[in-house]
């Protein structure tokens, strides 16, 4: 008879992905997760196969999280361009800085283990792609109306905002502060118009 579990499961994932996205995938060992999560080892293995399926259970939650994030602000009233600047100052004004340091946990993962990982590796292109296409729609919106300019296509702006968006959590790894980030969105906004 199969024991049932004294954890939740979506609990137990949000500290793990905590603790993957604080110290990286390669530096958490076992241990750090029995310790931290309060589950024992067998507990893992059973539920999630490994540490890597564990941790890939966490990258699943993370994108889920984010993309639901992001639908909820484009069901809103907002205009294309309101929207597009929300997302890239959320980047500058949501996260403490302890947050801001630690980056994009998907960015981090792929960063880490996407050459030697090819499920990490389809997971970041498939998350690409579909942030590129949300942020396309977004774009075709705003040129329809007028809001942003039609110099570039819409795909070719939607690439843009994306790889601006990753670069200033990369950046915000570093010593950049929150108003040189700021001018990184201004000027991203500019190049729209």
């Amino acid at each position: 008879m199969a024991r049932s579990k004294s954890f939740v499961e979506s609990e137990v994932l949000d500290k793990a992905l905590n603790l993957f996205w604080t110290k990286g995938y390669n530096a958490t060992s076992i241990q750090d997760l029995v310790d931290h999560l309060g589950i024992n080892r067998a507990s893992i293995y059973s539920t999630w196969g490994d540490k890597h399926g564990l941790y890939l259970e966490t990258l699943k939650q993370y994108r889920r999280d984010n993309s639901n994030k992001l639908l909820q602000k484009l069901r809103s009233e907002k205009s294309a361009s309101d929207i597009v600047r929300d997302f890239l100052e959320e980047m500058v004004t949501s996260p403490s800085d302890e947050e801001m340091k630690k980056g994009c946990y998907l960015s981090n993962a792929a960063t880490e283990l996407a050459n030697c990982n090819e499920t990490v590796n389809a997971m970041f292109t498939d998350n690409r792609i579909k942030m590129e296409a949300v942020l396309n729609e977004l774009i075709k919106e705003g040129q329809e109306v007028g809001e942003f300019s039609t110099k570039h296509s819409s795909e070719a702006y939607a690439r843009f905002i994306f790889n601006t968006a990753g670069g200033m959590r990369l950046l915000a790894k570093g010593h950049i502060s929150k108003t040189e980030l700021a001018e990184v969105v201004e000027v991203t906004l500019s190049a729209l118009n």
